[in-house]
C-alpha cells in the first residue's frame, strides 16, 4: 500500500494510507482545540448558602445516575494530642445513627433500598462521604446527609462493635507493606507536623476513645461553613441549590470557626526507614518533598511523574529496565497533601548491591531536567497522557465529583479539576524545570526499603505478632457489644421512584473479510475511542508444563516489531496519549479519535509482525519471575489461585496464568513464537470499538488495517466434568498479621437457567452489583466487629464453565475460630430468611444499575463482547427489567438449596495457622 508522511505544527501525527489523507487532515485540525471546546462547556456551577455551606454542580446526562459527596475541610492533621484516629473513627461512626431519625442500620438499608452505594474516605486534609444513585431517587439521600451534619449520636455500644472493626483494619493496613513503608517516611520526615501521624491513628490512642470524644471533635469541624456538597450527574444546577437550601440551609453555622496553620521546619536531610518483613522480593522508594495542593502545582507534578516514570517511554524506566536493566520495575508516583506532598520513585533491583549505582542514575536523570530541561518530545507526550486521563475523569461521574471537591476544599477554585492543564506548554516547561531544581535534589531525597525478614529475626518477629494480638485481644475484651444492630426506621418511611426508561445502546454488527466480527458504537461524548480486540484463545490454553506462556507471549507484544524497537513502540502510544494493554486473550487501546488511524496501525503492526528479540525476552523474563515472587508475597490475591487448584483440579481453569518459576524458566523462544502464530489469529476474533468516530468510514478503516490479516486456526478446548468440594481445609502459612480466610465451592455457569436468581442472592447475601453495605454479612461484621471487610457471591468468576461460590474475608488469628463459626451460621440460614422487601430491594438494585454499564466507552465495548460470547440478543438489557420482575423468592430460595452445601465448602486459610 502506497504510504504518505503527514507533520502538522511541528507534531508527528503518523502515516496515513494518501487516499485518506485530505479527510484525517481535516480531522486533526477539527479536533486541534478539543480539549479547550470541552473545557467551556465544562462549567462548575457554585452557590454558598446563607450559612457558608458550599454548594458545586456538574451537570452529566449521559446515564440516569447522581454521583453526590459532602466534604469537610477537616481531616487527620487536625487532631489535637490524644485525638489521633478521630476523624477516621468518625467517619465510621457516622453512618450509626443520629439522635432522633436515623438508627443504626438507616443508612446502609435506605442507600439500598434507593438502588444505591454509598461509602467515605478520611485522609490527613479532609474527610468525606458519597452516594451513587440513579437520577430519580437520588434527592431523597439528602435529608439523611443533613442530619448527619450536626444530630449524629455516637452511641457507645455501637463504637465497641466498630472498633473492633477499625483494629482489623489497622491489622490490614499493616499487612500492606508499600503503604506502610511511605507512611513512615511521612512519620519521619514531618517530625514536627501533623502530616507526621497516621491517618487511622495507633491502637493505644484508639482503646480508649468513647463516644463523648468523637462527638467533641465532631460538633467542632462538622459545620455548614466547614462543608461542601458536590453534586455531579444528571441533574440541573438550579435544582440542587434550591433542594440543598431546603435540607441544609435551616443548619447553623460556626461563625468564629477557623481552622489552625501548621509549621514544618524545612531542613537539608535525607531520612530513612528500613522495613524487614516475610517477602521474597525486595523494594526501594526514593522520596522528595514537594508544594502541597495548595500551591496549585499538582499538574506539574503529574507531568514530571509522566516523563520520570510512568511508563516504558519514561525516562527511568529507559534507562534502568531496558538500557541498563538494573531493575525488574519503576515507577513515579505522587502522595498528594494539601500543604506538602512527596514525589516517589519505587523500584525493584535485580541485586541489592546495585541500589546505589541506581539511586545515583536516579539523580543524575533528575540533575539532566534542571540542566537541560524537557524535550519538546516528552512534553507533547506527557500532556497528551494527562488529556486522555482528563477525558476518562469525564467518564465516571464518581471520580468527576471527587476531583471537583479535592480541587476546591485545597484552591477555592470549583473549576480548577477541569482547567488546570490550560496553560500554555513552554509554561509548564519552565515550572517544571524550577520545581525540579528546587524540590528535587540528593541531599534532600528520602530512602525506604522494604527487604526481606534475615532468619535470626523470624522468631522475633513472631513474637512480636503474638504480644500484640494478645494485647489487641485483652483490651477489646473489654469493649463488649451488649445490644443487637438497630434495625432501620427511617428507611421504612421512604419509597423509591420508578425508573424512567433509558435507551441502551446497540451495537452495530459487521464482519471483516477475514471473518473477524466488529461490534461498534459511535459515542461523541469525549473526543477519544476504546477498542477491544478479543481473541479466541485465553489463559486457559497454555500447555500444562508451560503455564505462564500466554502471558509471557502477552508482555512480549509490546517488546518491539520489525519497523519499531520496544522504546520506539512506546514512543509511538505514549507521544499520542494512547494506552495499550495485553493480556491473555484481548488487547485493549484507548486513544484520541484523531489517532485513530494511526492506533490500528499499530495494532496490526503487533499482531502481525511482534520479533521476540531475545535481549527483551529475557528481560521479561526477569519481570515476570519478580511478579510470580510478588504474588506469592500478598495472601489476598494468591487465595484464588490457591482455591482454583482445588475447585478446578484437572480442568484448565487450574491453571496459573502468571506461571510459576519452573514454567517460566522453561519457556524457550521457539516456544513464544509458536504460541504467538498459533493463537494471535483472528480465527474467532471480536473488534469492539466505541468512541468518536464522526468523520470516519470505521468500517472500511478496519477492512483495510485487518482484513489482510491471517492466522491458524484455533482449536476448541475439551472442559472436563467438575467434582463438587467435600468440606475439605486447607493451610497454607505466611507471616501475616491476619489470615485470608476464605469458604469456597463449585457454582454453576453463566447460562443456567438460575443464574439470574443467584444474581438476586448475592445483593442480599454480600452486596451484589452495587457493593452493598445493607447485606448479611455486612450485618454480621457490624454486629461483631470480626472483620474490616468481607464479599461473598455464589457465582463468583462464572463462564462458559461453572463458578465459584466464595465467601472471603480478612480476620485477626486471635478471632479466627470466632470468625469461622460466624460466617457457617450466616450461610445456613440466610436463604430460608429472606424478606419480601429485601428481595424487591434486590432486584431494584439489579435493574437500577444495569445503566452503570453504559458509563464508559471501555465498559460499553465490554458489554458488547459479553453480548457476543454469550449470544444474547442485543435488546438483552432492554429487556433486563421484566426479566427480574418475574423472578420470586421461592425460586430464588430452591436455586440457592441446589447449590450451597455449607458444609462441604472447602475452608482455605492463609497466614500464621
Amino acid at each position: 500500500m502506497k504510504k504518505c508522511v503527514v507533520f502538522y505544527i511541528g507534531i508527528f501525527l503518523g502515516v496515513f494510507s494518501c487516499d485518506l489523507l485530505a479527510n484525517s487532515y481535516m480531522r486533526v485540525e477539527s479536533n486541534r482545540n478539543s480539549m479547550e471546546k470541552i473545557l467551556k462547556k465544562l462549567v462548575v456551577d457554585k452557590k454558598v448558602l446563607d450559612n457558608g455551606m458550599t454548594v458545586l454542580v456538574n451537570s452529566v446526562h449521559t446515564i440516569p445516575k447522581v454521583s453526590l459527596q459532602i466534604w469537610y475541610n477537616v481531616g487527620a492533621k487536625d487532631e489535637k494530642t490524644g485525638e489521633k484516629g478521630l476523624a477516621h473513627l468518625i467517619e465510621h461512626m457516622i453512618f450509626k445513627g443520629t439522635q432522633e431519625l436515623l438508627s443504626e442500620s438507616d443508612i446502609n438499608v435506605l442507600t439500598h433500598k434507593l438502588s444505591g452505594s454509598c461509602n467515605a474516605f478520611t485522609w490527613y486534609d479532609y474527610t468525606g462521604y458519597l452516594f451513587n444513585l440513579p437520577s430519580h431517587n437520588w434527592e431523597k439521600i439528602l435529608p439523611v446527609i443533613a442530619d448527619c451534619m450536626s444530630n449524629c449520636s455516637f452511641n457507645d455500644d455501637h463504637l465497641n462493635s466498630e472498633m473492633k472493626a477499625v483494629i482489623q483494619e489497622l491489622k490490614m493496613r499493616r499487612d500492606d507493606y508499600g503503604g506502610s513503608l511511605i507512611e513512615d517516611l511521612l512519620t519521619s520526615i514531618f517530625a514536627d507536623h501533623p502530616y507526621h501521624y497516621p491517618v487511622i491513628g495507633y491502637k493505644q490512642d484508639l482503646w480508649s476513645v468513647r463516644g463523648k470524644d468523637l462527638k467533641k471533635f465532631y460538633k467542632e469541624h462538622y459545620i455548614p461553613n466547614n462543608a461542601t456538597l458536590v453534586v455531579v450527574g444528571d441533574v440541573s444546577s438550579d435544582h440542587v441549590f434550591n433542594i440543598a437550601q431546603k435540607y441544609f440551609g435551616s443548619i447553623k453555622q460556626k461563625s468564629d470557626y477557623k481552622r489552625p496553620s501548621f509549621y514544618y521546619n524545612k531542613d537539608i536531610v535525607s531520612k530513612q526507614v528500613t522495613f524487614y518483613r516475610d517477602v521474597k522480593q525486595s523494594l526501594i522508594v526514593n522520596a522528595f518533598v514537594v508544594p502541597g495542593f495548595y500551591e496549585k502545582v499538582d499538574h506539574i507534578i503529574d507531568l514530571l511523574v509522566l516523563i520520570l516514570g510512568s511508563g516504558k517511554a519514561s525516562r527511568l524506566y529507559k534507562k534502568l529496565v531496558d538500557e541498563l536493566q538494573l531493575v525488574t520495575s519503576i515507577s513515579a508516583s505522587s502522595w498528594n497533601l494539601f500543604e506538602y506532598g512527596l514525589f516517589i520513585i519505587s523500584f525493584e533491583p535485580k541485586r541489592m548491591e546495585d541500589v546505589a549505582t541506581i539511586e545515583l542514575l536516579i539523580n543524575e536523570e533528575i540533575a539532566s531536567i534542571v540542566k537541560g530541561g524537557l524535550r519538546d518530545d516528552e512534553m507533547q507526550r506527557a500532556v497528551k497522557k494527562l488529556q486522555m486521563q482528563y477525558y476518562k475523569l469525564l467518564e465516571d461521574m464518581e471520580q468527576q465529583a471527587y476531583k471537583i471537591g479535592e480541587s476546591f476544599l485545597a484552591t477555592g477554585d470549583e473549576n480548577y479539576a477541569f482547567e488546570y492543564l490550560s496553560e500554555p506548554i513552554e509554561q509548564l516547561r519552565k515550572k517544571a524545570q524550577n520545581l525540579v531544581e528546587a524540590y528535587m535534589r540528593p541531599s534532600i531525597m528520602h530512602k525506604g526499603a522494604i527487604l526481606p525478614l534475615p532468619k535470626e529475626e523470624k522468631e522475633q518477629w513472631a513474637l512480636l505478632q503474638q504480644f500484640s494480638d494478645q494485647e489487641d485481644k485483652k483490651i477489646l475484651s473489654e469493649r463488649i457489644r451488649y445490644t443487637p444492630v438497630e434495625p432501620p426506621r427511617y428507611a421504612l418511611t421512604i419509597e423509591p421512584e420508578k425508573a424512567k426508561k433509558f435507551h441502551f445502546p446497540h451495537a452495530r454488527k459487521a464482519e471483516l473479510s477475514n471473518g473477524v466480527r466488529v461490534l461498534s458504537y459511535n459515542n461523541n461524548t469525549t473526543p477519544k475511542i476504546n477498542l477491544i480486540l478479543d481473541l479466541k484463545a485465553k489463559a486457559y490454553y497454555d500447555p500444562e508444563d508451560k503455564q505462564g506462556l500466554y502471558g509471557f507471549v502477552a508482555r512480549m507484544l509490546s517488546e518491539g516489531t520489525s519497523k519499531y524497537t520496544a522504546t520506539e513502540l512506546a514512543h509511538e502510544f505514549e507521544s499520542r496519549g494512547m494506552s495499550f494493554s495485553v493480556y491473555p486473550g484481548s488487547i485493549a487501546i484507548s486513544m484520541l479519535a484523531q489517532d485513530l488511524p494511526k492506533g490500528l496501525e499499530l495494532l496490526y503492526e503487533i499482531l502481525t509482525d511482534s520479533i521476540f528479540d531475545e535481549k527483551c525476552i529475557e528481560k521479561v523474563r526477569t519481570q515476570i519471575l519478580v511478579d510470580i515472587k510478588n504474588f506469592w508475597d500478598e495472601p489476598y490475591y494468591f487465595a484464588g489461585q490457591l482455591l482454583k487448584e482445588q475447585i478446578y483440579k484437572g480442568h484448565p481453569y487450574s491453571k496459573n496464568s502468571l506461571g510459576t518459576e519452573e514454567s517460566i524458566k522453561s519457556i524457550t523462544r521457539d516456544d513464544l513464537v509458536e504460541f504467538y502464530k498459533k493463537y494471535i489469529s483472528p480465527n474467532g476474533a471480536k473488534i469492539s470499538i466505541v468512541g468518536d468516530f464522526s468523520g470516519y468510514n470505521l468500517e472500511k478503516e478496519l477492512e483495510q488495517i485487518f482484513g489482510a490479516w491471517i492466522g491458524s486456526s484455533v482449536e476448541d478446548i475439551e472442559f472436563p466434568g467438575l467434582e463438587k468440594t467435600s468440606g475439605q481445609e486447607i493451610n497454607h502459612s505466611i507471616n501475616r498479621d491476619q489470615v485470608t480466610l476464605c469458604f469456597v465451592g463449585l457454582s454453576i455457569n453463566r447460562c443456567d437457567k438460575d443464574y439470574d436468581k443467584l444474581l438476586v442472592f448475592d445483593q442480599i447475601l454480600g452486596g451484589g452489583v452495587l457493593g452493598s453495605m445493607s447485606s448479611r454479612l455486612f450485618q454480621l461484621r457490624e454486629q461483631t466487629g470480626l472483620f474490616y471487610t468481607i464479599n461473598g457471591s455464589l457465582i463468583a468468576n462464572v463462564d462458559i464453565e461453572p463458578g465459584m461460590i466464595a465467601v472471603k474475608t480478612i480476620v485477626s488469628v486471635d478471632r479466627l475460630q470466632e470468625a469461622e463459626d460466624a460466617i457457617k451460621e450466616t450461610l445456613k440460614g440466610v436463604a430460608d430468611t429472606i424478606e419480601k422487601d429485601e428481595f424487591e430491594h434486590a432486584k431494584d438494585a439489579i435493574i437500577n444499575s444495569l445503566v452503570n454499564h453504559f458509563e464508559s466507552n471501555y465498559s460499553i465495548a465490554s458489554v458488547f463482547l459479553f453480548l457476543d460470547k454469550y449470544n444474547l440478543s442485543e435488546d438483552y438489557f432492554d429487556a433486563r427489567a421484566q426479566d427480574f420482575e418475574k423472578i420470586t423468592i421461592t425460586q430464588v430460595k430452591e436455586a440457592v438449596q441446589n447449590v450451597l452445601d455449607v458444609d462441604n465448602l472447602l475452608t482455605l486459610r492463609i497466614g500464621r495457622v
